[in-house]
């Protein structure tokens, strides 16, 4: 670690440090895979005997609305209260939601969805992009390396916790029904206790971080470099060089209000383009209102978008689809731990890919990938728990692409003072496909299967390399602000 950042201060260690544990608790969102056949089992008998799950995807799907729809509230927040405070709101709320659930799926899978989908996204929402903010700032020329540690803590969360719950929950290893859901009292009685431990976990876990994370002083807060392959020129225009970065340590507080003048030719002649920038110190850094009137910004809204069709459905039904073929309850638990594995360790992967060569081909690669996985996926009971585990680990592996390369590409694209709310606009996308991906679940599966799902996911991933042709192999605020000097149709 410290050949890696030798310039950088200890505090900004124990920030990295903070982020990834943080991350832990918030990535438990990818235990739903394993939880949802306690949870199905127990509100079929308890709540509701016609619950199927394709009904209750409807919880990470909220849980994953509510993430995307309200993420970029942590920045208008992180503005008002400071960074600490803004991942102690986020914090309870999410646990708070954990903690809730232990009462509400007892009578309701309404109330369910509100606490264990609902409260759980939107406390994550809050906390998450903080974290990645803090350490942008800190290790500015490794953008794509600290996203990756950090959010390799999100992807790892089902790790520990798919085991906790399986051995709590299951600890004999008894098979399913017949009918594919549990019935024995013995199982289905600890299921609302569970949510209480998984709580309490979260709860001290999310408090130690919280007390590790700061952010560096404004003196000592190293400038933006763009993330571009080592071996390019610096002297080009998609970069900033290191005599600009130099430029922008000197900062000064006051706002300021740029006015670009178009050419006086043509029929928009005369025109005033008025682009808010946030300060002179941040003469790079463009603000969410501008943002949303750039192609990058679109492409990436609609990257997160069309790819989160093939994160929400593996995540909440690779289980389903295992307990088809496999009967050990206690494997198909460990398959997902395992892609916990792999969900980590791959955004430190894909991170350090970032930095060498960029956004757009590391993007372009994993979605052919995942595309290709998802077409073939229904092969795998011929292998049995090999090509199982083999499939559902290359396909996290994949998909977690999408949690560094984002976050990197909307930095790199737009500056760092507004990462947070800039972020939480892209991941908008996010919100909007969630529900899609349960009404698909729920209306075609019944009549497609297993394999019509997995060709309708393999199509949206091929859309989204489609769409990552037209962007910029090099992007950069300045080559967005001098687009929009030119002309505001140019966006």
């Amino acid at each position: 670690m410290a050949s890696l950042f030798p310039n950088q201060k200890f505090d900004g260690l124990l920030a990295l440090v903070g982020g990834f544990a943080l991350h832990l608790t918030l990535g438990t969102l990818y235990c739903f895979g394993n939880m949802s056949t306690y949870m199905t089992s127990y509100l079929r008998k308890h709540v509701n005997p016609d619950i199927t799950y394709s009904d209750v995807i409807w919880i990470p799907t909220l849980s994953t609305m509510s993430q995307g729809a309200f993420m970029t509230l942590s920045g208008h927040l992180e503005e008002r209260v400071g960074i600490r405070f803004t991942l102690l709101i986020g914090s309870f709320i999410m646990t708070s939601g954990v903690y809730l659930s232990a009462f509400t799926i007892r009578y309701s899978t309404f109330l369910t969805t509100i606490t264990y989908g609902f409260m759980f996204g939107l406390g994550t929402a809050l906390a998450y992009p903080c974290p990645l903010s803090v350490a942008m700032r800190w290790f500015p020329r490794n953008k794509g390396l600290v996203n990756g540690i950090i959010v390799g803590g999100f992807g790892l969360g089902a790790f520990g916790f798919n085991q906790v719950q399986s051995r709590y929950l299951n600890p004999e290893n008894k098979e399913l029904d017949e009918d594919g859901y549990f019935s024995d009292d013995l199982i289905l009685n600890r299921v609302p206790s569970v949510f209480l431990l998984l709580g309490s976990i979260y709860g001290i876990i999310q408090a130690l971080a919280i007390l590790l994370i700061s952010a560096p002083p404004s003196g000592e807060e190293n400038s933006m470099m763009a993330l571009v392959p080592d071996d390019e020129d610096e002297d080009e225009d998609h970069g900033v060089d290191e005599e600009e970065e130099e430029l922008f340590h000197n900062r000064s507080g006051d706002a300021e209000e740029m006015q670009m003048l178009n050419n006086d030719g043509g029929a928009g002649r005369g025109r005033r383009l008025s682009i808010t920038l946030g300060t002179t110190q941040d003469a790079e850094n463009l603000k969410p209102k501008v943002i949303v009137r750039t192609f990058e910004f679109w492409t990436l809204w609609f990257t997160f978008f069309l790819n989160t069709q093939a994160i929400t459905y593996i995540n909440s039904m690779y289980k389903a689809y295992g307990q088809t073929f496999i009967k050990d309850d206690h494997f198909l638990s460990l398959v997902g731990s395992i892609a916990a594995i792999f969900n980590a360790t791959g955004r430190v992967f894909w991170g350090r890919l970032c930095d060498k060569f960029g956004y757009k081909p590391c993007m372009m690669f994993i979605t052919v990938a995942i595309a290709v996985l998802y077409s073939t996926l229904i092969f795998v009971p011929v292998g049995g728990k090999v090509f199982f585990a083999t499939w559902v680990w290359a396909i996290f592996f994949a998909f977690c692409a999408n949690f560094v390369l984002l976050p990197t590409a909307t930095a790199q694209c737009f500056g760092m003072r507004y990462t947070s709310k800039n972020y939480g606009l892209v991941m908008s996308g996010q919100a909007s496909a969630a529900p899609i991906t349960a009404i698909l679940t729920q209306l075609l599966h019944p009549i497609l299967g297993w394999r019509g799902m997995f060709q309708i996911i393999a199509g949206f991933s091929l859309a989204c390399t489609i769409l990552q042709c037209r962007f910029p192999r090099y992007p950069s605020p300045r080559a967005i602000m001098d687009r929009l000097a030119m002309s505001p149709s140019q966006l």
